[in-house]
């Protein structure tokens, strides 16, 4: 097994992450500091990063509906509700995967599965992430053009893969919208550069997976192979 999939698959970090450490000289195999990714280590080499020894663990997916005003983070002593607040301490040790900020609502993964976590969030995989959203003023069918063009915000081009008005209701309109990557608050600045306040951000689907009948703040578990199959484009 490659050097940074092992440590992804021990749930220390992202396969991302793992390559930051290893090409910092933060990691050892069997006593010797390794700078190559993709290095061949087995099961039974002794592994450190940072000094601190891993081995692969058995994973968890975790499937939660977070509410409004919960922060997506595992540690943050500014936040009043944190994701993991939600779910059982012996699920110790995952981690959300991608972004939702406090202010949005609606399906995110937790899980100490690291391979997962760069395969579902990696642009080059183009999963894609479905949002209801709602927004103050009329939107027409030009916006939704220069959406989907896509607009810059400093270094970022932000745009989206699709975008559907499913009804205007007074002087808000209701959209639907499909993104495959997800930069910091990319809804939120997209729509911001178009001209237009996001009142409420929901995301109802990852890949093939919906939140189904799961109430807010609720979560269920999945097991590796159904949530592989139905996130991750083979």
């Amino acid at each position: 097994m490659r050097l940074n999939l092992f440590i992804s698959k021990s749930g220390f970090s992202s396969r991302r992450k793992a390559d930051s450490f290893i090409k910092e000289g933060k990691v050892e195999v069997n006593g010797q500091v390794v700078r190559e990714p993709f290095f061949e280590v087995a099961k039974q080499d002794e592994i450190k990063v940072e000094g601190k020894a891993i081995t692969l663990k058995s994973y968890v997916y975790i499937v939660f509906n977070k509410p409004h005003g919960v922060t997506a983070t595992v540690s943050d002593r500014f936040a009043i509700k944190k994701v993991v607040d939600f779910v059982p301490k012996k699920f110790k040790g995952v981690y959300p995967v991608g972004r939702l900020d406090k202010d949005s609502s609606g399906l995110l993964i937790l899980t100490n599965d690291g391979d997962f976590c760069y395969k579902l969030t990696h642009p080059k995989f183009s999963v894609e992430k479905e949002y209801l959203v709602k927004v103050a003023g009329i939107f027409g069918v030009a916006q939704c053009r220069r959406a989907k063009i896509g607009i810059r915000d400093d270094k970022d081009l932000l745009w989206v893969k699709d975008i559907k008005i499913l009804r205007k209701i007074g002087s808000e309109s209701l959209l639907r919208i499909v993104i495959t990557e997800g930069k910091k608050r990319h809804l939120r600045r997209l729509f911001a550069k178009l001209g237009f306040r996001v009142l409420t951000l929901k995301r109802v689907r990852i890949g093939k997976l919906t939140l189904g009948n799961l109430k807010e703040g609720q979560f269920r578990l999945m097991d590796k192979a159904k949530i592989y199959a139905l996130c991750i484009k083979k």
